[in-house]
């Protein structure tokens, strides 16, 4: 679709993990198409032994998290080549568990929250694990597909004398040899293996990677038209959950810290304006009686205001450049949760926005006139020869 630039389907579970009988730990699991992720998100997820999924390759890709608890936890070390257990449950087919083999141990660039629990697994386990089959219900079977009634004597014998004798048993579980036939022991399992198909084409997300300029709510309308309205379509934030409604919600507090500041500091210069002001008054009275006018008093104020205003924010910015530099070459670690979740990982390394820069320099340079304002009126308002007279 025009306006799309890259896109790749997802698969969301979790999974208990098991080597040789004994549970080590659990994994949040995503199911992908290995070639269109990791070209969409490249450089994000950080080998540190083994090597990626192929398409089509059965295996597991563990956190190295996952890893490092498992060691510290159980004493167990897990390896790339090992061989474990993944177990899950669903609606649909019950407890499922799937033997898998480790491809390859890593970690986010970034992880924050519980994405250092994240671990790759080939799109057809994790099918398996969560009953994405190819048929749900009987009402999905092909009409050709017929269940027949088992009468209870097809069960249980002809009577209830001869259930358990030893040449029902012989004649019902052997073949012409003599010997148990245990491929047909559970008789005709056609319908169960329909059941048991897995949907190969089943994805529970579908990431769209969108160019700039395209509007969400017309693709979002293009989507709909196309499939009948059977999709839901989503931004990134949706997605992040929580953790992007809390950046969200603290960036926004911050924001009206930042208009209070922008209140109190209109207050204080206008406070200093006016004390600069009075003290003029007589020379102001001077101007406009050899001829000077509103508008030139009034913008000789401004201009004032607003070279006072620009050349201290521009100094001010310099300052907080050169802070924002060195913490970017430094980093500021934490070691909390919640400053992680924000900072998108243990280091936060700031980064200058250009457009936020010329942004606080407009501001203040609107701060610098609205300033001014008053002052200016307090000086017009007084008649030119009543300001002559006043030292």
């Amino acid at each position: 679709m025009e306006g799309i630039t890259k896109f790749t389907p997802i698969l969301s579970s979790a999974a208990g993990i098991s080597k040789d009988d004994r549970s080590l730990s659990f994994a949040l699991l995503w199911g992908i198409e290995p070639s269109s992720y990791f070209e969409m998100f490249p450089d994000r997820f950080i080998l540190t032994a083994g090597s990626f999924l192929k398409d089509g390759q059965e295996g597991v890709l563990l956190s190295q998290t996952i890893i490092d608890d498992v060691l510290e936890e159980n004493g167990v070390e897990l390896v790339v080549g090992d061989t474990i257990l993944l177990s899950g449950r669903n609606n649909v087919t019950g407890t499922k568990i799937r033997e898998v083999t480790i491809q390859g141990i890593g970690y986010y660039e970034n992880a924050a929250g519980l994405l250092d629990r994240i671990s790759f697994v080939d799109a057809n386990t994790l099918r398996t694990l969560t009953g994405l089959t190819a048929i749900r219900n009987s009402a999905e079977l092909d009409s050709s597909t017929t269940i027949e009634p088992i009468s209870e004597n097809s069960l249980f014998g002809g009577g209830s004398d001869t259930l358990f004798s030893e040449s029902l048993s012989a004649e019902s579980s052997s073949d012409d040899s003599g010997t148990l036939d245990f491929d047909n022991i559970l008789g005709d399992t056609s319908v169960r293996e329909k059941f048991l198909a897995v949907d190969n084409n089943a994805w529970h997300f579908l990431l769209l990677d969108v160019a700039d300029g395209v509007s969400l709510v017309s693709l979002r309308e293009q989507l709909a038209d196309r499939l009948n309205n059977t999709i839901v379509m989503e931004n990134w934030r949706w997605a992040a959950g929580f953790i992007a409604n809390i950046a969200f919600g603290i960036r926004t507090i911050l924001n009206v810290i930042i208009i209070v500041i922008s209140v109190v500091a209109i207050i204080i210069i206008m406070n200093t304006l006016v004390i600069s002001v009075t003290e003029r008054i007589a020379e102001i009275g001077t101007v406009r009686a050899i001829g000077g006018q509103k508008s030139f008093v009034r913008g000789m104020i401004t201009i004032e205001v607003l070279m006072i205003t620009v050349v201290f924010g521009v100094v001010g910015m310099g300052l907080g450049t050169a802070i924002v530099a060195v913490f970017n070459a430094v980093g500021i670690q934490t070691s909390s949760l919640f400053l992680k979740i924000l900072f998108g990982g243990d280091t936060l390394n700031p980064v200058l926005s250009i457009t936020s820069l010329f942004t606080s320099l407009g501001v203040v340079a609107v701060i610098g006139v609205i300033a001014s304002l008053y002052p200016a009126s307090v000086a017009l308002g007084i008649a030119p020869v009543q300001a002559m007279q006043r030292k």
